[in-house]
């Protein structure tokens, strides 16, 4: 008789399931409780998967949203969804080059990118950076974007130039959006995972736009 096969990260249980992300056999117990804890789970595992489906349909409370005093109405939404889907077209790219972001990681750029344009509103310039340093390479990449686009504004001669009070909103609501679809787990990506889906392979050549939640 062969003897049973136990689970590659508690040694107790049997081994159920193989996981992708350590290239072991693990029990269900363990997928459980170390997916995207301590296991770095690819975006294709079907446990991964099926466990993103029962999150979107499990009840929970409502997160705390941060920057409460900045109001994003329907009609600013309408107003610069081409923006918001742009800004989310790179966060994903940007992602996607760097595989150890999370979405925590993905949170703190957003937060120190609103801090820095608040400060820029103000009429002072003063990059607030994060302290991780993967978070520093996204977040000087996000910048030279944001700036590049404003710049590219500037040169169109728009009647309705793009302000730093509009960049703060955009980053807001997606700050908000990444809070709300990710799981909070420290290695989870579940908003990363959501932009995959909203900016699909086949889908690259068109203007980048965001699903905006009501809509």
């Amino acid at each position: 008789m062969t003897a049973p096969e136990f689970c590659a990260i508690c040694h107790k249980k049997k081994a159920k399931r193989y996981c992708p992300g350590i290239r072991a056999s693990i029990c269900p117990t363990c997928c459980g409780t170390e997916r995207e804890v301590t296991v770095d789970c690819p975006f294709e595992c079907i446990y991964l998967r099926e466990s993103r489906r029962y999150d979107e349909r499990k009840p929970g409370p409502s997160p705390e949203l941060a920057f409460p005093d900045i109001e994003i109405s329907d009609a600013f939404l309408v107003e610069h969804e081409q923006l918001i889907g742009q800004i989310g077209y790179q966060l994903l790219r940007l992602a996607l080059e760097n595989p150890r972001t999370t979405d925590n990681d993905i949170l703190g750029v957003l937060e120190k990118l609103v801090r820095t344009y608040q400060t820029l509103a103000s009429g002072i310039y003063y990059e607030s950076l994060p302290e991780e340093g993967g978070q520093i390479s996204i977040f000087r990449e996000m910048k030279k974007f944001l700036d590049e686009h404003q710049e590219q504004e500037r040169k169109k001669g728009s009647v309705a130039p793009l302000r730093e009070n509009d960049l703060i909103r955009a980053l807001v609501f997606l700050h908000r959006l990444a809070t709300v679809r990710s799981n909070h787990r420290p290695l989870g990506r579940a908003f990363i995972d959501f932009l995959r889906e909203t900016y699909p392979q086949g889908a690259r050549k068109e203007e980048p736009r965001v699903i905006v939640p009501g809509r």
